[in-house]
């Protein structure tokens, strides 16, 4: 399903695109909805996928404890796709949930293609593994 453009605009992560690179950014995502408790990235598996939260809230367990929610307008899945390893933490959704996701090959060309989104992802990834 195409998304609609506009409700990326205020997404911190697209931040200082111009229209056209918002749409190439945005092109390859795909739009999920999950009932709350569905699984979205288990810990230790290969990461393939990259979500951002449009509606709803997410949780983030890593080793059985609880570490973070992420809710509307944030991301997750990056820092396996980033380092080429496997899931650090476990997902689920805590409510419904809408999601935005690419496959890690899109994500990959976005960071290569975008600097600046590239540059938010790894102030993610750095900030998550402090």
């Amino acid at each position: 399903m195409c998304m609609e453009i506009e409700e990326f605009r205020s997404i911190a992560l697209f931040e200082g695109l111009t229209d056209d690179e918002l749409a190439q950014c945005t092109e390859p995502l795909k739009e999920l909805e999950m009932v709350a408790g569905s699984s979205l990235a288990k810990q230790d598996d290969f990461a393939y996928k990259f979500f951002i939260v449009l509606d709803g809230e997410v949780d983030v367990h890593r080793d059985f404890e609880f570490v973070a929610s992420i809710g509307p307008g944030e991301f997750f899945g990056e820092t396996a796709l980033v380092k080429g390893e496997k899931r650090n933490a476990r997902v689920t959704t805590h409510t419904r949930c809408r999601l935005a996701c690419m496959m890690g090959w899109e994500f990959k060309t976005m960071t290569e293609k975008f600097p600046s989104v590239a540059a938010h992802i790894d102030a993610a990834v750095a900030e998550r593994e402090a």
